[in-house]
């Protein structure tokens, strides 16, 4: 038997325990959260450069009920298959799988997962007013941000870019040490 054929049997069997067993499903899904899987500010992805692997994972995932549409995109000169966690599953998933061993990736993922779909209920530029008031004592990142006022990536961006406009934030550094470093989320921002 060629290394091919018993990958594809051994995928098979693993695929086959883990769409009759939903504890086993949980523990491969969650097995690959953690090695292959992206924790971001805004979603939960898993992406590999095998569409079969991509492919296989994804038909475990979705088995669940967790799992987006299967998708690729494009990484630098390749191409990565995969899907992101319904964002109505989040809770559910942590809830099975959480703690994790990575504590960013952890209080991440307990952040994603308690975020409620709909809008944050506070006064008009509250947020705005208590971004100031934490870039007073220390530069943050969106992410840190995020965390510490319970909003979402893109809520926090767009508040940031309104105060830039206004030169009340400015960007003074990169976090080096960022859980994501993607410029997006790895700027570190004061008020000016």
């Amino acid at each position: 038997m060629s290394q091919t054929e018993m990958r594809q049997t051994n995928e098979s069997k693993i695929l086959k325990l883990a769409l009759s067993n939903k504890q086993i499903a949980v523990a491969v899904l969650g097995q690959a959260l953690l090695d292959e899987g992206g924790i971001g500010a805004q979603s939960i992805t898993i992406f590999y450069t095998s569409k079969g692997e991509a492919e296989h994972l994804w038909k475990i995932a979705n088995s669940l009920g967790y799992a987006n549409a299967f998708r690729k995109k494009k990484h630098r000169n390749h191409q990565h298959y995969g899907f992101s966690i319904e964002a109505s599953k989040r809770k559910e998933l942590y809830d099975q799988i959480g703690p994790l061993p990575n504590p960013v990736k952890d209080k991440v993922f307990r952040h994603l997962a308690s975020r409620r779909t709909g809008k944050n209920v506070r006064a008009r530029g509250e947020t705005r007013t208590l971004i100031l008031q934490s870039l007073a004592t220390e530069p943050k990142t969106v992410l840190q941000l995020m965390l510490e006022l319970n909003t979402n990536a893109s809520t926090m961006r767009r508040h940031l870019k309104e105060l830039h406009r206004h030169e009340l934030v400015k960007i003074v550094g990169k976090d080096k040490g960022a859980f994501q470093k993607s410029l997006r989320t790895a700027h570190l921002w004061q008020a000016t």
